[in-house]
């Protein structure tokens, strides 16, 4: 277990709004991309282009809004889906008499459980490639959550010990 002496809590509404923007961001993409206006289709093909190059797996597995791509494809979508369900049952969880001995381990022991769901997005990228879009947005569901739970267990001052 860490020893946290002294540690100041980080306040949380940057971490919402990470979640915040991982959540609206791929849908306002197709949205600015089916305008078909000049600058904004522009953004929205660039938001594209760069979350598919360097996030997203399987990019032509996206949802479409008006017949525009979103900017990541159904899994990853999926994930930050996960990732605000991760949220949702840590401020659940505190309302409870405990916090499941997880959230106690070893930071290494969490990252590598909160990390075993992701084996599925290869295991269904490398044989299953032709998974469907429901599939795939409940595998990235799982990772998320288990990223969320893994990230929220780090934030400073988001789980309150109980002495």
């Amino acid at each position: 277990m860490i020893a946290r002496h002294n540690q100041l809590p980080w306040p949380v509404w940057p971490y919402q709004l990470f979640l915040t923007i991982l959540f609206f961001g791929p849908p306002a993409a197709a949205l600015f991309i089916a305008t078909g206006l000049p600058i904004m289709t522009d953004l929205g093909w660039l938001a594209r282009d760069l979350l598919t190059l360097y996030v997203c797996p399987t990019p032509a597995k996206s949802y479409q809004l008006f017949a525009a791509p979103m900017a990541v494809c159904t899994r990853c979508w999926g994930a930050t889906i996960g990732l605000w369900g991760g949220w949702f049952v840590v401020q659940h969880l505190q309302q409870g008499a405990h916090m499941p001995r997880w959230f106690r381990w070893h930071w290494s022991l969490r990252l590598l459980t909160a990390a075993l769901p992701f084996s599925l997005w290869w295991f269904e990228i490398a044989f299953w490639p032709s998974a469907s879009y429901e599939l795939l947005l409940a595998n990235g569901a799982v990772a998320g959550l288990s990223a969320g739970l893994f990230f929220c267990s780090l934030w400073p001052g988001l789980i309150r010990r109980r002495a």
